[in-house]
């Protein structure tokens, strides 16, 4: 009995020797941080390593080491990591451990910790996508946080993508992406974007390994006021296949045209519709001559029989729907609404290609690389050409002009999926014409400088976009003025009525009609009013002044004109006693004039500015400020009235 007591003993001490944090050899010690990756950091990652072993076209193991030493509480989204995998995607392994400071394990990932949630971007309905998650926090800092996990792929469409620093206050102690292909297979496809190293490319057990490999890099200066988003400027590396295949559909994106071939597979006998619906469609087209008519028509008719509902499930994350279930339905994802507008149009002998596009912010449109074919969309569109124009159709949106393509859109890359192949082209750009804000207002003043407003504010294009379409398309009346008081920013008004609409042209319009009550517009001292005519559209803090600036000033996304035309209509017996000079001034940013005049017993304010887009040279940013400042100045100016009875 003693000596089964004793084994087990023995067994269990041997059990503990190999588990316990005491006994295993320290790692990612503090201490051993260089000093010039701690100075300003938040955290500082010690090693950040993904291998992807390619099997063949349609198989991949990707395999991934992260650790990160955390110093504050504004680091601890590190202790989170989340694994998403669907269909197509397995999680072969998952683990994690915590350091102290001191590189001894405290603690470790447990089966009970990690978590298999649905993955839910906020607009998919329905998705095969999930996530395991797990968080490994502590509350004494500073502490490291490690995690492994390994995933089998088979949705190869690309590689991936690699940020060595995606965050500027954490510094990267290493970085390192690993391409393993059969030696055989293609010479891998990759392009890099403002990289300091190059690829390192070499034979490892008869296999071909391309790896690149960041040393130290420490936290990157603060993104200076104006400058272009980080987006354009940190290193960033994209991977992606000669050929590859996804569930039996096989493809090649050695070329934009060959990738749209691909997705020609992909909507092979998917654009049929019932024999009613194209009687239907006959019936709505037969008698309007124009084709540009006809598309209005018949995408008003989709926008009212459909809705968007996201659907990814396996490859119809990238397969559209058939058109005759869209239709039978009455919903789809980007990809089965543009697929269905394309039937609609094609019944009416109207010709339209489906499109790929990058969907997003001003960010997501510059990180697009046209000399790079691979999959770098996350949208579709419909794109209609004509003989002199052509029309761009947003198939997921039931309020949309047919033919606006707004910020979300447009001035981008788009890949068009015509019966050759994929062709790129660009989308629309919205000039400084198409994107106003043209403003009149009547002011009546009392003789207390109290006044009554009738504003009228007319927004176009991309300025309409930059406002919530809800409030002019669907909330309640009772929403819409609760939005307009938060708006608006004249002191001391009381809204007594109002309107909003919307024009669906191709350059869309929203107006704004508004009568305001407003106290103390004018101060009163004397026989005199003293009043500043700008109400609305005023600039007012300046940029700071910088030495020694590095980056380039970008100011807008987009170019545009402001116009503001208030007529004051004056008390009797007033008169305008001080007339501000006129003010004219031009920059490389654009251009600024402001008037006022006396007509009858009207004083009238004139003030227009237009903005111009770009990059501009950090030399710049100077000229900028003291734009910006004389704008701020001129949009001060006061006016006198005087009581001459």
């Amino acid at each position: 009995m003693k000596k089964l007591v004793f084994l087990l003993v023995s067994i269990f001490l041997l059990f503990i020797s190999k588990n316990v944090s005491a006994g295993d050899p320290p790692k990612y010690e503090v201490s051993k941080i260089p000093v010039e990756l701690i100075k300003g950091a938040q955290a500082v990652v010690r090693v950040d390593k993904e291998v992807i072993e390619i099997q063949d076209i349609g198989r991949a193991i990707k395999k991934t080491l992260y650790a990160v030493t955390i110093f504050n509480e504004e680091a601890d989204k590190y202790t989170t990591m989340r694994v998403i995998y669907d269909k197509l995607t397995k999680i072969d392994h998952f683990d994690g451990r915590v350091y102290d400071q001191f590189g001894k394990v405290i603690s470790k990932l447990k089966k009970s910790d990690i978590q298999d949630v649905l993955c839910f971007d906020g607009f998919t309905f329905i998705s095969d996508n999930r996530m395991k998650t797990a968080t490994l926090a502590r509350t004494t800092y500073p502490f490291t946080v490690e995690f492994e996990y390994e995933i089998e792929d088979k949705n190869l469409l690309h590689y991936g993508s690699w940020y060595p620093q995606p965050n500027a206050k954490t510094s990267v102690e290493s970085s390192v992406f690993e391409v393993v292909t059969p030696k055989d297979f293609p010479e891998l496809r990759y392009h890099g974007q403002h990289l300091t190293i190059k690829a390192e490319i070499a034979e490892r057990e008869g296999k071909k390994v391309y790896q690149w490999n960041w040393k130290n890099l420490p936290v990157r200066a603060k993104k200076e006021p104006y400058a272009p988003a980080n987006s354009e400027k940190i290193e960033s590396l994209s991977v992606a296949p000669a050929t590859f295949e996804v569930e039996g559909y096989k493809g090649s994106m050695t070329s934009w045209e060959n990738l749209g071939k691909w997705n020609i597979l992909l909507s092979e006998g998917r654009e049929e519709l019932p024999a009613a619906t194209q009687a239907k469609v006959q019936e709505m087209t037969t008698n309007i001559p124009s084709k540009l008519d006809k598309i209005k028509t018949l995408y008003e008719y989709m926008q009212s029989k459909t809705r968007y509902v996201g659907i990814q499930l396996g490859i119809g994350g990238w397969q559209p729907f058939p058109a005759a279930e869209v239709d039978s339905k009455g919903y789809g994802d980007c990809k089965a609404l543009s697929n269905y507008m394309k039937s609609l149009l094609k019944v009416a002998g109207i010709e339209s290609h489906y499109a790929l596009i990058r969907a997003g912010n001003d960010g997501e449109k510059n990180d697009f690389i046209a000399s790079f074919p691979s999959r770098q969309f996350n949208h579709a569109i419909l794109c209609v050409p004509l003989e002199k124009d052509t029309v761009w159709l947003e198939c997921t949106s039931q309020s949309q002009a047919a033919g606006y393509m707004g910020n979300f859109t447009g001035d981008r890359h788009a890949l068009l999926i015509t019966p050759q192949g994929g062709k790129l082209v660009r989308t629309p750009t919205y000039t400084r014409n198409d994107n106003l804000l043209a403003r009149k207002a009547n002011i009546k003043l009392d003789l207390d400088g109290n006044a009554t407003a009738e504003i009228n504010t007319q927004y176009t294009g991309l300025q309409q976009d930059e406002q919530n379409m809800d409030y002019y398309t669907t909330l309640s009346k009772e929403e819409q003025k609760k939005w307009l008081y938060e708006k608006i920013s004249v002191p001391n008004f009381e809204i007594i009525d109002f309107d909003l609409t919307r024009q669906k042209n191709r350059i869309p319009i929203v107006n704004e009609n508004i009568k305001l009550k407003i106290n103390a517009l004018a101060s009163k001292s004397g026989k005199r009013l003293f009043l500043q005519p700008n109400l609305l559209s005023k600039w007012e803090k300046a940029p700071e002044d910088m030495e020694n600036r590095k980056e380039e000033v970008e100011v807008t996304d987009y170019e545009y004109i402001d116009t503001d035309k208030i007529a004051f209509e004056l008390p009797e017996g007033y008169f305008l006693e001080h007339k501000p000079e006129d003010v004219n001034f031009k920059s490389a940013f654009g251009e600024y004039k402001a008037t006022v005049v006396f007509e009858g017993n009207k004083v009238i304010y004139t003030r227009q500015i237009s903005i111009n887009k770009g990059h501009f040279p950090k030399e710049k940013y100077k000229e900028w400020v003291a734009f910006y400042r004389n704008v701020a100045k001129a949009d001060k100016m006061k006016i006198v009235l005087v009581n001459k009875t």
